[in-house]
């Protein structure tokens, strides 16, 4: 594999157009990365939009300022079944060759909750890790006017995966935060035979812990350093697409309430709510009906400062 590319010089709406050009050119079975100073969710998800089905996108915190996203793109073959080719392309259960993920699949349950149905409570028993399939989940710690989010889980991320190295409860309230969500789960005592056979598996399942550890100390360091407007800037930041002015919000961004985005910022839903219309005032967001529907990736950035 060539060195990764830089994209931190280029421009945001200039992005999503080179790394496009790449990945028309990228043979099945090869891969290739960059390196850009921001969460690439957005990016990657516009990706996905260009190119369904077709890549295997996998992202790693390397430090406050640094990711690293490796694209591979698969193989054209449309065998297997649906749950085979989504375990194809998550970045943990990759490591796995054909046979063994069929056998895998052949464990799991499938299974489907609509917005805000609760998939695990906080501190309640785990025995299963688990793949969003399609749409996404939240995990949130605390209740009442202070919750908080932890982190999201889209598709083909797992969940689970620390508690399956400590056998611990729920980290936090794991909920449905897309329109509807598609899971898998699979009972540990599986994970834990097919790791037997192929021990690359709890390498992947340790990093995937690890990528989690860096940005739950990100929240963290953020919520006791920043400024309200520059938190809630930055919790919208990932759902910006990388275009130039007001652009479609990528989802959940817009059927999430307030209260959700003033989780996500580590503050309470009236706080959120003007720092969300001193956002609007600037041009950097756009409601419609309540929700923050259009966000302006450029204004977001000069308002976080990067």
């Amino acid at each position: 594999m060539h060195m990764p590319i830089d994209l931190r010089g280029l421009p945001v709406w200039e992005r999503a157009s080179t790394v496009g050009d790449r990945v028309r050119d990228l043979p099945a079975g090869e891969a290739f990365e960059f390196t850009m100073e921001l969460d690439p969710h957005a990016l990657l998800a516009r990706l996905e939009q260009q190119t369904p089905g077709e890549l295997r996108l996998n992202s790693r915190r390397l430090s406050e300022h640094e990711w690293l996203v490796t694209i591979v793109r698969l193989n054209g073959e449309t065998g297997g079944t649906p749950l085979t080719r989504a375990l194809a392309r998550s970045h943990v259960f990759s490591v796995l060759d054909g046979d063994l993920q069929a056998v895998l699949a052949e464990s799991m349950t499938e299974c489907s909750a609509r917005k805000g149905a609760v998939i695990c409570a906080e501190n309640s028993p785990c025995s299963a890790i688990g793949i969003v399939l399609d749409g996404a989940l939240g995990v949130f710690a605390g209740n009442g006017t202070r919750e908080q989010l932890l982190y999201h889980i889209f598709a083909f991320d797992v969940f689970g995966a620390a508690e399956f190295f400590d056998r611990g409860l729920w980290l936090g309230r794991t909920v449905a935060v897309s329109k509807t969500a598609r899971y898998a789960t699979v009972p540990f005592d599986v994970v834990r035979d097919l790791a037997h056979r192929e021990p690359e598996l709890l390498i992947a399942l340790g990093a995937s812990c690890a990528q989690r550890t860096r940005g739950l100390a990100s929240t963290l360091a953020a919520q006791v350093s920043k400024p309200i407007l520059v938190r809630v800037a930055g919790a919208l930041l990932p759902y910006a697409p990388p275009a130039q002015g007001l652009d479609l919000a990528l989802p959940p961004l817009p059927t999430m309430t307030q209260s959700q985005i003033a989780a996500a910022a580590g503050t309470v839903k009236e706080v959120a709510a003007r720092a969300i219309s001193e956002l609007e005032r600037m041009g950097a967001v756009r409601r419609e009906r309540g929700h923050v529907r259009y966000l302006n990736r450029s204004k977001l950035l000069e308002t976080i400062g990067t």
